[in-house]
């Protein structure tokens, strides 16, 4: 049909599947998905269900054993109880910092958001010591109550599940504070006008219109403590306390493979659950669209006499989060032992010069940097070419693709490290960089995917059609037309991926060997080995190298990414 007064405009040449020029490249993707990602996944579902060469259930027979079954139920209660605390938080801080006229809410913000932006074992280490049994906040405390042995410290259960309710209560904060800013208010205003009071009003509307938010960030913090390995190790490891992620870690230091990858399957399926749960709220959404096409900006709330008290309460609370446990790893990295008093005549720079000389250190920024970068370079070339063949070619079984490189998000790093040694360790691959590098890319290839996918649907179809019609062909199109639309959000989605990668743990500490250490494996074992200080000094300057990445996220998205 066309509109009067207007030329109908050429149609381009269809392209036929079998001459399509950009077939081949989609087989070579799918072939390159089938070797990273299927084999070693299904690889891990066979070797649990072989008993020396036969089918058997054996494994998961031991693996569901009383005595195994501990690790099992710790991993469900304390990702539970984290994501709940992790809802009220987040819940309570988000409507604070978006609804309210609560000073500094834009500083706030920035360091309630902070904590996720430190590697978790990180994160450990900092609360370790400050609420350790020698504990910079612990021990003057106990002191001035007269008590000489701590009745409680950070390396117990409920140790535990604070540090990972403080690490992934962002995810909360973020999902519901985004969802608070798009909401139309016409329904409370209205419920305001017809005389409804504050507490009434958000018992009433606000909190069931953004209820999908809230257990939506509540299951993606579920699914993070699920998969969480560096907060249980350092943390519970000591107090003897499992979860299924150190569980694994146990059984294959022992070796035993079997019951390894029997534990590896179990923790698959609390997360595969988890992000079922999640699909299943998502589906639900609808029912509470309150997105509006105009924008109507909400009076913010006025605090009265409590906005003060209240700035005092949230201020002291992101303090105590964000910046006491980076202030604990810098003062630490500055002492000359662990526990001396805290003046300036205890204080040396000699562990930033030794691990500045430390050959092990070089050795492992220089892995870090390299397995970081290929893998960002792999996982952004297959995830531009899955998602173009999705999103714009439309080739037939590119949505098949999406979908299994999409997988991933939802399997536990432990459970990958555990695939790729299953898959390539006989290959003679075992003890290199290039089985980390394949697990890399395994894990972040959905960072790939969503990211290039979410640009390429924002480029127009007319710009292909335009390009065809000029008598371009498709490789053509997409080279001089797409490629160079699509370089920005390919460059956010590099940093994106390079910044995790950078600093791994949790399948890094499982496949590495002598000489292809990582940073975090190195920063992990010096803790693990009583060296603190060293550790701290380490962490500091990885964590300053990820802050300032993050400032070059901010800079190349123009604060759409980044924190």
């Amino acid at each position: 049909m066309t509109i009067p007064g207007r030329l109908a405009a050429p149609l381009a040449p269809r392209v036929r599947l079998w001459t399509d020029p950009r077939v081949p490249g989609v087989l070579a993707a799918a072939l390159a998905l089938a070797a990273i990602v299927v084999y070693p996944l299904a690889l891990v579902l066979v070797r649990s269900l072989k008993v020396d060469g036969a089918w058997s259930l054996a494994t998961y027979a031991r693996a569901m054993a009383p005595g195994n079954l501990q690790p099992l139920w710790n991993t469900i209660w304390t990702a539970a109880l984290t994501s709940l605390l992790a809802m009220l938080a987040g819940t309570i801080l988000a409507f604070l910092l978006v609804r309210t006229d609560l000073p500094g809410r834009r500083l706030m913000r920035t360091l309630v958001t902070l904590p996720y932006a430190i590697p978790p074992f990180f994160g450990a280490m900092a609360w370790a010591q400050l609420l350790g049994p020698q504990g910079y906040l612990l021990r003057p405390l106990l002191d001035l109550l007269g008590i000489k042995q701590a009745p409680w410290t950070v390396y117990t259960p409920s140790g535990v599940v604070m540090v990972m309710a403080i690490h992934f209560f962002p995810l909360v904060f973020l999902t519901v504070a985004a969802a608070l800013e798009r909401m139309d208010v016409s329904l409370e205003e209205a419920a305001r006008t017809s005389g409804a009071g504050t507490l009434q009003v958000m018992r009433q509307i606000t909190i069931p219109l953004v209820l999908p938010a809230i257990v939506a960030g509540g299951v993606l913090t579920f699914m993070g403590a699920v998969a969480n390995f560096g907060i249980p190790a350092l943390l519970g490891m000591r107090a003897r306390f499992f979860v299924l992620t150190t569980s694994i870690y146990a059984a294959l230091n022992l070796p035993d493979f079997s019951l390894a990858t029997a534990m590896s399957m179990l923790l698959m399926v609390v997360s595969v659950g988890a992000l079922g749960l999640q699909r299943w709220v998502q589906r639900g959404e609808g029912r509470f669209a309150v997105i509006a096409g105009r924008a109507i900006h909400p009076q913010p709330l006025r605090l009265g006499t409590w906005r003060w008290p209240t700035f005092a309460v949230a201020a002291g609370f992101a303090a105590f989060i964000a910046l006491l446990p980076i202030a604990a790893l810098v003062l630490t990295s500055f002492l000359r032992y662990y526990g001396a008093p805290l003046e300036l005549a205890s204080m040396t720079t000699r562990h930033y010069e030794f691990i500045l000389g430390l050959e092990q250190v070089r050795r492992a920024a220089a892995n870090s940097v390299i397995l970081a970068s290929a893998a960002a370079t792999l996982c952004m070339g297959l995830g531009t070419a899955i998602s173009y063949a999705h999103t714009k070619a439309k080739i037939l079984g590119s949505g098949l693709l999406d979908a299994i490189g999409t997988l991933p998000y939802a399997i536990p790093h432990t459970v990958i490290a555990i695939a790729v040694l299953l898959a390539w360790a006989r290959a003679g691959l075992y003890g290199t960089l290039t089985i980390i590098l394949l697990a890399y890319v395994l894990a972040y290839l959905p960072f790939g995917l969503r990211t290039t996918g979410a640009v390429l649907r924002q480029i127009h179809d007319s710009l292909e059609e335009a390009g065809r019609v000029s008598g371009a062909g498709p490789l053509r199109t997409f080279r001089d037309i797409v490629l160079p639309l699509v370089k920005p959000g390919m460059l956010a989605g590099w940093i994106l991926v390079f910044m995790p990668a950078s600093r791994e743990l949790t399948m890094s500490i499982l496949l590495f060997s002598l000489r292809t250490e990582t940073m975090g494996v190195i920063i992990f074992n010096m803790q693990d080995a009583g060296y603190t200080q060293i550790a701290a000094a380490l962490s500091v300057v990885v964590l300053a190298v990820l802050l300032a990445g993050n400032l070059l996220i901010r800079r190349v998205t123009r604060g759409q990414l980044g924190f």
